[in-house]
């Protein structure tokens, strides 16, 4: 049964990524409320924006960008990771690719599609009558402080370990 359960993600990945993304998602959103929050009763409405994030961005649009699509932008990625430090010092190519990709993720996907994603869902699930505009001001007030969030996670993550924040990135993202 285990070396069934271990193929599932080789053999099902978009499949994998969104039920995991959805799952992870929602428990983090649950998690906060209940221990950082301290909320006596959960807010479902919320925890509903955040699972049905983590299921369609994060589950399937992530997967397309770092998967097929970075995958064809970056055919090296993968034989650059899993160099020792060693030689990817030395290797100026797939240095240039991990700078091209950090840039990629940091500066182009989350600023122009992560985050007002992100922002319309929650608007989308959160509210009666939606607003488009509304949300995306509301982003736009709240975007130098969410990149910079951002950045002081992720960009040394991306640096310092590229297999697996990719790996972790795709998956359970």
């Amino acid at each position: 049964m285990w070396s069934r359960l271990k193929s599932v993600p080789i053999e099902y990945p978009l499949a994998f990524g969104v039920v995991i993304s959805t799952a992870k998602t929602s428990f983090s959103d649950l998690l906060v409320q209940k221990v950082v929050e301290r909320r006596e009763n959960i807010d479902w409405k919320r925890n509903a924006a955040f699972a049905t994030f983590g299921f369609f961005y994060l589950g399937g649009v992530q997967y397309m960008i770092y998967v097929p699509l970075f995958g064809r932008l970056f055919p090296n990625a993968a034989a650059f990771a899993a160099k020792p430090i060693r030689e990817k010092i030395k290797d100026i190519r797939g240095l240039r690719d991990l700078v091209s990709q950090v840039f990629l993720d940091q500066c182009v996907h989350h600023p122009l599609l992560y985050f007002p994603a992100f922002y319309c869902t929650k608007e989308l699930v959160m509210n009666q009558q939606p607003d488009i505009h509304r949300c995306l001001m509301e982003y736009k007030t709240n975007m130098k402080e969410d990149l910079i969030a951002l950045w002081k996670v992720w960009v040394p993550c991306e640096h310092k370990d590229t297999k697996r924040m990719f790996f972790l990135q795709a998956i359970l993202n």
